[in-house]
């Protein structure tokens, strides 16, 4: 029986799962202390399995110097503050269990029956109980009056979508999505932010024309015409198996309300530190993000924060995800939006020198990253001619090829 909203401010204990395990315990003190730790049997349980698959997150590995965490103020340790949705979505779960934005264990409570990556959380004695989608069938829904209800109550979706944080995407709602090929998630295009599901939709597949790796997605229609982007959740396989995921904030065991002031720099460190202590490959992930960052330059992407890039496995090994969130913020920032994040003392005027330094730092050789430069330019420019297809009007468009002409020149040898 799913426990009502408003009655999960009294709740003291919440049981942490890993996939179908319960993994450890999240307790609330009177002095509003909440305290994390895996629970014996299950580490008992898992001892021989490797240290990170038996484990919440790199922050809170299972390990005889990390297998407890504490924070203080109502707050719950980064990882677990990193899952929680934000912007519309956490005001309505405030509204619903009628508490504060700082009540992080009873927000936690009522959307973490379903996360992104392998967690979920819920109340102590119960098992995290399934939550349909909110929208089975996109053609036959109202996606203005859906906008509405999710940012009003998380009855509609009770999730914990991270994401919708200003800049551009602030005012975008994202709710879970059933399709043939699985999960997906649902993001609406509010009316200040014209065209933004099809600027989306265009610069993924850019992304994808350029060499990034991108989730499927499309954009769909509503029954009154209204559009939508349709994205499908790579932290599940298309049978519904969870993977393991986790942001540069979450790995760097920084609070969402730092994302915009990580340093690009750190959150490639970090993500790539995990990949090579997870099986993976730092050189290869450093480049692969530095790959992002520096398409997201060319497009003119100011949205590109710590939540934004991520890692996850979904085999034995991790990697970084799939490119997500790519846009051009431009049009809706006065065409000034900088880079959210800055790269080495740097936000803006970025170059191909800059970036080759910038690689080098980061421990790759300046050849590599040139080249992934000079292929990234060269894929671009059959794009830059074709943006017309977002639909924006004639002067928009003429604006935006001139901008992509401009940094696509900036990163030229």
């Amino acid at each position: 029986m799913m426990t009502a909203p408003a009655e999960l401010r009294q709740m003291r204990q919440a049981d942490v799962y890993i996939n179908d395990a319960r993994a450890a315990v999240l307790l609330r003190d009177d002095r509003d202390r909440v305290t994390f730790r895996y629970h014996t049997e299950f580490l008992d349980a898992h001892r021989d399995t490797e240290v990170r698959n038996r484990s919440v997150a790199w922050t809170l590995l299972s390990t005889p110097t990390s297998r407890q965490a504490t924070a203080d103020g109502g707050a719950v340790p980064p990882f677990f503050a990193g899952l929680l949705p934000e912007g519309a979505r956490l005001d309505a779960a405030i509204a619903s269990t009628k508490t504060s934005a700082d009540d992080h264990l009873t927000l936690l409570l009522s959307v973490g029956a379903d996360t992104i990556g392998n967690v979920r959380i819920a109340p102590a004695g119960t098992a995290p109980i399934g939550v349909e989608p909110a929208v089975d069938n996109p053609e036959v829904a109202d996606f203005s009056r859906l906008a509405v209800s999710l940012g009003e109550t998380i009855d509609v979706d009770p999730i914990a979508l991270s994401g919708v944080q200003p800049k551009v995407s602030a005012q975008r709602l994202t709710t879970t999505v059933r399709r043939t090929s699985g999960s997906a998630i649902l993001k609406f295009s509010p009316a200040r932010y014209p065209r933004i599901a099809e600027n989306e939709d265009f610069f993924l597949r850019m992304a994808r024309g350029c060499g990034l790796r991108t989730p499927t997605h499309e954009v769909v229609h509503d029954v009154n015409g209204v559009s939508a982007l349709l994205v499908a959740r790579f932290d599940r396989t298309p049978d519904g198996r969870r993977i393991p995921q986790e942001d540069a904030c979450q790995v760097a065991g920084a609070y969402p309300a730092s994302k915009y002031r990580l340093k690009t720099e750190t959150a490639i460190k970090e993500l790539s530190r995990a990949c090579a202590d997870g099986g993976g490959s730092a050189a290869a992930a450093t480049l692969e993000l530095l790959q992002t960052v520096s398409f997201s330059w060319l497009i003119g992407n100011g949205d590109l924060h710590g939540k934004n890039l991520s890692i996850y496995a979904p085999e034995d090994f991790w990697l970084p995800t799939p490119s997500y969130d790519l846009l051009c913020t431009q049009p809706y920032a006065g065409w000034r939006d900088p880079m959210a994040m800055m790269l080495y003392g740097r936000n803006n005027r970025l170059t191909h020198t800059h970036i080759v330094e910038s690689g080098e730092r980061l421990g790759l050789r300046p050849r590599a990253v040139s080249r992934m430069l000079d292929s990234l330019t060269s894929a671009a420019t059959p794009w830059i001619e074709r943006c017309a297809e977002i639909g924006f009007d004639d002067r928009t468009t003429a604006h935006l090829e001139n901008h992509l002409r401009e940094r696509q020149a900036s990163l030229l040898r």
